[in-house]
């Protein structure tokens, strides 16, 4: 597996006129090894890969990388090795800007004196937004205990309980069934609390009326679910069940165009412009979604804007459709699918119904 994703680095490094690339972020080196390590240097070249760490790391990684493994010393480590006979091919070497400061960038210039740096915009991330069907079947066991830790939630809606109680034991819950740890901190919001896009669990005691926005997910085998619905505890008012429909529209004339070719852009009007043309376009300010992976964020970034709005879903994508309406002092909506990109349409991981819900009437 790793060798196969080694391969389409290489194959996106020629493609770029580059003989190697710098890899240093956590997420990228265990996206292309299997090693969780908060430091390290990966150097993937077009004939191979050489893994540097340092003591901290080396037995770890002698028994387990898919690459040879270099002990770091000083900053000698990766000059040397590109400075061996083996790498004397290594003339244009790429970083990746989207993830190197400029302190950073200025060691690595030291360091490589005789070579052409060349800037690559997030190469690893780009190769993370098509998922493998080992990653698929990761996201879609992630959403299933995620859509478990939405239905346990409705269970503990009680008056009185606290925003943050029902956080706390959503966390308990995940991990007593394989969750490795939250995916983000969990948004659970009550009444008008919920006009908050992204709002902290606080003290918020629940009562009748109010409407709950449950926005959760969980990271199960490093991979993230992420999903958001309302549900109403008791009978809602008349203003929130009418945003209510206008976002479970809007999401799903999104959903409808969920397939290969589609421009992100067209993805993010159908979804605006049912909100537009019920007036409401002022109170929905956030991207339509995400991608989902390793990260809750990843790329794509479902956004109507240059250079985001022009990129075509493609089979493998996994992202979140997630339009919202949000009313200050009343409440908010938000409804949030995950879905996989697939050859003729998708597949909505996110087997939760969106149809309004009403809990202890």
């Amino acid at each position: 597996m790793y060798k196969e994703r080694l391969k389409k680095l290489q194959n996106l490094l020629k493609e770029e006129s580059c003989d190697a690339l710098i890899v240093e972020d956590p997420i990228n080196l265990y996206y292309l090894t299997g090693l969780h390590l908060s430091a390290g240097t990966l150097l993937a070249t077009t004939q191979g890969s050489h893994l540097i760490v340092d003591s901290r790391y080396i037995e770890k990684c002698k028994k387990s990388s898919p690459f040879p493994v270099l002990l770091a010393e000083n900053n000698a480590t990766l000059t040397n090795l590109l400075s061996s006979s083996e790498l004397n091919f290594v003339k244009e070497l790429a970083f990746d800007s989207g993830n190197t400061t400029y302190a950073d960038f200025l060691k690595l210039q030291k360091e490589t004196q005789k070579l052409n740096l060349r800037p690559l915009d997030n190469p690893v991330a780009k190769l993370r937004c098509i998922k493998d069907t080992s990653e698929i079947d990761l996201l879609r066991d992630a959403a299933k205990l995620g859509s478990e830790g939405f239905d346990f939630i409705c269970t503990l809606l009680k008056e009185g309980i606290t925003e943050e109680e029902v956080a706390i034991e959503l966390e308990i819950f995940w991990r007593r069934r394989g969750g490795k740890k939250l995916g983000f901190d969990p948004i659970i919001a009550f009444g008008a609390n919920s006009s908050m896009p992204h709002y902290s669990a606080g003290k918020e005691l629940l009562k009748k009326g109010d409407p709950v926005l449950i926005d959760i997910g969980v990271n199960y085998e490093d991979y993230h679910s992420d999903m958001t619905r309302v549900v109403f505890f008791g009978e809602p008012n008349s203003k929130i069940l009418e945003i209510y429909d206008i976002v479970r529209k809007a999401q799903q004339a999104a959903l409808a165009l969920c397939r290969p070719n589609t421009r992100i852009g067209d993805l993010d009007d159908a979804a605006r412009k049912s909100i537009i043309q019920q007036g409401y376009g002022d109170q929905f300010g956030h991207n339509l979604g995400h991608g989902v992976g390793l990260e809750i964020h990843e790329s794509p970034t479902l956004r109507n804007k240059p250079p985001h709005n022009e990129i075509p879903l493609q089979e493998g994508m996994v992202i979140t459709i997630e339009p919202g309406i949000y009313l200050p002092n009343i409440g908010g909506v938000r409804l949030e699918d995950t879905v996989v990109i697939q050859k003729d349409g998708h597949e909505n991981l996110t087997n939760r119904s969106v149809e309004p819900m009403i809990i202890g009437s």
